[in-house]
């Protein structure tokens, strides 16, 4: 009895033993198809160099998915399709594995666009027609085909070459299906090497057959010591010396070594399927069979190839399979490939790879830092790497360093700083606009609330009826006067252009000191200084300044007297100046004495100055001078706060779009200077060249937060030195529209270049747009009747020495008639209040302000919009214009 028990146990543990065997030889239960999967589609840089060995590792790393599921053994896919669109590479994996498999293309592929994407298999166009295939082996898996070791030439550029062509309504697909085994797969090939080496003729065998072996083997085993316990002890018999290996030829030593060779890698289980779509039989069966020659070049002399697969089901049942990722189970077994073999077949393209229809990646994305701002920042977009997106900004401290735009029109640029300013009002800060298109100002105006109406001061030089006044020669403080001239004449270097010279720059700066000095001047006195003797005599007999009094009084009198150089002297400031000043709208703003817009206070009270200055309205020229005069005016009261303690410097955020347009040599000096007065810039323009080069040296040495969207080949290849070795030349070339690079600063250090791209145009509108108009219209305009009567006034005033100005006759007669009727001057629904301004003109003073109601106020139609405020804004006896507002703005 105890001999019959011991050889049931022998028996079930030799079993046992035999079914574990077979189920690790056949790897167990397996996965039949994909039923919850994802497909990722996979782009490159084009400058991608990483050579085949990175998928081999790829695929090493992708084996860890071995006996991941403990019940069965799932399967992944990689694809290519071709179609219309261009090739594309695909993975699809069970949704478990999605992370898994991004993490090893990433890890191999640090540069890979990884994203999920639509099924392109479950489209197929009604009434095409379909070719399939599937590549099987010509001899036993045990024998190895050619790999990229063996080929002078990427493999994969005979694959894609394949698969280019496609015209609309056709598709080229390429699916290669993988499942992990366990190394007991090469226990076949070892006895396939020892076979022929000791000279016996190997027999082809089948994973079942080496199975069905093992377990004979073991069951053998069982018998055998059965039998032995039966026998009792037996002599030990020493073996004889085994038989010498028979003498091989070369061509089967090769062969041995290559199978060695494949023996020593990891394998999978491996399916190829094909399928082509067209619109005719002829063409579907033609693309595909072009595809099935592709695989003859892994072909080697009497080891293995590639061939359509005899035993391949109908076409609609292969597309079918394609379609479910199907991987069922042959009767012979399905064939084994390891990595090396693998990574011929399917790698990701490179640079060697030169099929123009590879859908690359538009351009490369960068990590983003690990300390972006995320919250208490004003947000400019999100990151855009690999499969995280990360809404961030930019602190307040940062953006004291400013901030500095470039790409193409059309890249997105608008939107970003939209979305900015749109911040910025929302969040009560002061905000400055200079739009050279008025479309950025006009779709910004929706967007103010209800509490910032009153904050909006709107300068629009095309708005002809309510001029808005803005006196450049204005002094605030005398103590800027020089910097003032200065920067001034900066302006006006740039707008004189190629007449400018040391002669007129000379001259032209001792008139903008001498009239600086002068209260009630503007712009409209340059010429009358050079040109009307006795109005010269009358502003020098009213300066202080010794060495402009004997400038005025030696040297120019000098000149005056040489007729030739006089006008050779000042002809070209006449004539610049005078063509400035010639058009009404221009004239109008900066030739009234008093300015309605006080920079100051929009600054330090934190308004909304939105600068409209549409070049389709005003000209390109005019939008260039007035822009750069009120870049100029902003510099002026920013750094006013001198006296202010930094900690109590409210900032102000200005932003430039086109900022070229404005930019003079003095710039530099904003862009440096501007951060300690809390006066932050926001740049934006389309490329370098726009730039003087003092302004590019600026820009470049003092901004702390560089923004590129796409740009040109000549500016790619300026910026490259800035994004290197993240970012080339290539990358910001092709950048898609809203994405961007960005150096960004954070914590006052500028970080590592990456990629992001824009937020959407906020939508969100107060639709406020006509009543934000209307009330800084009321605010801020002057009734352009009564300006021009102000400029025609001190235009004929006649100045004798000696005496005091004499006004005209019609404007001491309008001066007399305010004096007596005070509230007379009502027309077509306007009150105007027309006094004498204070200037050297006359001295005439100013009625004191009346109180107004809504009664007081005539042609108030029914339905008419309310003005914002019904009193006088100041009482510094400036003309005070009330007008219902218009839509024609």
């Amino acid at each position: 009895m105890p001999y019959v028990a011991l050889v049931a146990a022998i028996l079930i543990i030799s079993f046992i033993l035999a079914w574990r065997a077979a189920k690790r030889l056949e790897g167990g239960r397996k996965s039949s198809e994909i039923t919850s999967g994802v497909l990722l589609f996979i782009t490159l840089p084009r400058e991608n160099e990483k050579l085949p060995t990175a998928a081999e590792q790829m695929f090493a790393s992708l084996h860890g998915i071995l006996d991941f599921t403990p019940d069965v053994q799932e399967h992944l896919s990689l694809e290519m399709a071709s179609s219309s669109e261009g090739i594309r590479f695909y993975a699809y994996t069970p949704v478990a594995f999605k992370n898994f498999v991004q993490s090893q293309i990433y890890a191999q592929y640090p540069d890979a666009e990884i994203r999920e994407a639509l099924d392109y298999a479950k489209s197929i166009p009604a009434g095409s027609f379909v070719s399939a295939t599937e590549i099987a082996l010509a001899k036993e898996f045990i024998f190895p085909i050619k790999t990229f070791r063996d080929f002078e030439v990427d493999p994969l550029s005979a694959i894609t070459s394949a698969l280019e062509g496609v015209v609309e309504g056709e598709q080229l697909w390429l699916q290669v299906l993988v499942r992990p085994v366990e190394d007991f797969w090469q226990k076949r090939g070892h006895e396939y090497v020892e076979t022929v080496r000791e000279g016996i003729s190997p027999v082809t065998l089948s994973p079942r057959d080496i199975v069905v072996d093992v377990g004979k083997n073991i069951l053998s085993l069982g018998g055998n010591a059965v039998t032995n316990i039966m026998r009792g002890p037996q002599e030990v018999v020493e073996p004889r010396p085994g038989s010498q290996y028979v003498r091989l030829s070369a061509g089967q030593e090769l062969t041995l070594k290559t199978i060695e060779n494949k023996l020593s890698k990891i394998g999978f289980e491996t399916k190829i399927r094909l399928v082509s779509v067209a619109n005719t039989k002829e063409a579907a069966e033609s693309k595909l069979s072009g595809l099935i020659s592709s695989f003859k070049q892994y072909a080697t002399a009497n080891v293995n190839s590639f061939e359509a697969d005899p035993e391949s089901l109908s076409p609609d049942v292969l597309v079918k399979q394609y379609q479910e990722r199907s991987f069922p189970e042959r009767e012979a077994g399905n064939y084994i490939l390891t990595t090396e073999e693998l990574a011929s077949i399917y790698h990701l393209p490179n640079l060697s790879v030169q099929t123009p229809t590879i859908s690359w990646t538009g351009a490369k994305k960068g990590e983003p830092p690990l300390n972006l701002p995320m919250s208490g920042a004003t947000i400019l977009g999100q990151t855009i790497f690999r499969d995280t997106s990360i809404r961030f900004g930019i602190k307040r401290s940062d953006r004291r360093k400013h901030i500095y735009i470039i790409g193409k029109t059309g890249t997105g640029k608008s939107t970003l700083i939209k979305n900015m300013i749109i911040q910025d009002i929302r969040a009560g800060e002061g905000v400055a606009v200079l739009d050279p298109h008025g479309q950025l100002i006009d779709e910004l105006l929706d967007f103010i609330p209800e509490n910032r109406i009153d904050d909006l001061v709107m300068f629009n030089p095309a708005d002809a009826d309510n001029p808005v006044s803005l006196n450049m020669l204005e002094m605030v403080d005398p103590k800027q006067r020089t910097f003032m001239a200065d920067t001034l004449l900066d302006v006006f270097k740039k707008y004189f252009a190629e007449s400018w010279g040391p002669r007129l720059e000379y001259i032209l700066k001792n008139c903008i000191l001498t009239l600086l000095e002068v209260p009630n001047t503007s712009l409209l006195s340059i010429n009358r200084l050079l040109t009307d003797s006795d109005y010269r005599r009358h502003i020098v007999n009213m300066i202080h300044d010794p060495q402009m009094k004997m400038f005025w009084n030696n040297e120019f009198s000098r000149m005056e007297r040489n007729e030739r150089l006089i006008t050779e002297a000042i002809s070209p400031i006449q004539n610049k100046v005078g063509q400035f000043l010639n058009s009404e709208l221009i004239r109008n703003i900066v030739g009234q004495p008093k300015s309605s817009i006080k920079v100051d206070e929009i600054i330090n009270s934190g308004k909304l100055f939105f600068v409209n200055l549409s070049t389709g309205r005003i000209g390109a020229n005019n939008t260039a001078l007035l822009g750069a005069m009120i870049v100029s005016q902003l510099q002026f009261a920013a750094m006013r706060r001198v006296d202010v303690p930094e900690n109590e410097r409210r900032d102000f955020f200005l932003y430039a779009d086109e900022f070229q347009n404005f930019a003079t040599d003095s710039f530099a000096t904003v862009l440096s200077e501007a951060r300690k007065y809390r006066l932050d810039l926001t740049l934006t323009h389309q490329y370098i060249e726009q730039m003087p080069e003092s302004v590019k040296d600026a820009v470049f040495g003092n901004i702390g937060t560089l923004v590129c969207f796409t740009v040109g080949p000549t500016d790619a290849h300026f910026l490259e030195r800035e994004f290197t070795p993240v970012f080339l030349e290539n990358d910001l070339i092709n950048l898609g529209r809203y994405e961007m690079y960005l150096k960004l600063q954070i914590d006052d250090t500028q970080s590592h270049p990456f990629s992001a791209i824009s937020l959407s145009p906020a939508t969100d509108s107060a639709n406020n747009h006509d009543r934000a108009v209307a009330a800084s219209r009321s605010k801020y305009g002057r009734d352009v009747e009564n300006v021009e009567k102000i400029i025609k006034k001190w235009t004929e005033t006649k100045f004798r020495p000696g005496q005091p100005p004499q006004s005209p006759e019609w404007a001491v007669k309008e001066e007399q008639r305010v004096k007596e009727s005070p509230v007379e001057g009502e027309q077509k629904g306007v009150l105007e209040t027309v006094v004498a301004q204070p200037t050297v003109l006359g001295t005439t003073p100013a009625p004191p302000p009346r109180p107004f109601t809504r009664e007081n106020i005539p042609g108030l139609k029914e339905g008419a919009r309310p003005l914002p405020s019904l009193a006088p804004d100041d009482n510094d006896g400036e003309v005070d214009i009330y007008k219902f507002p218009n839509k024609n703005y």
